[in-house]
């Protein structure tokens, strides 16, 4: 039996792209969401130069699929 839990990764879309290469695990999709959710709400309110159209937290399955984009605001 395989207890691991779903890989996700938290790439920077925009201006200086950087992409996560050890992502993290959590239990599904919803937990994986709301951490970008706050790292996204981190990145506005430590780095305000980085608001601006077009950059964005991506939240990505460990088989490559965009789970959710959420735009720095």
């Amino acid at each position: 039996m395989n207890d691991a839990m779903p890989r996700f990764y938290f790439h920077f879309v925009g201006d200086t792209p950087a992409h996560d290469v050890l992502g993290q695990e959590f239990a599904d999709e919803a937990e994986a969401r709301a951490r970008g959710r706050a790292l996204a709400n981190h990145l506005a309110t430590e780095q305000p130069h980085l608001v601006r159209d077009g950059n964005s937290v991506v939240v990505v399955s460990e088989d490559g699929r965009e789970i959710e984009k959420l735009p720095l605001v």
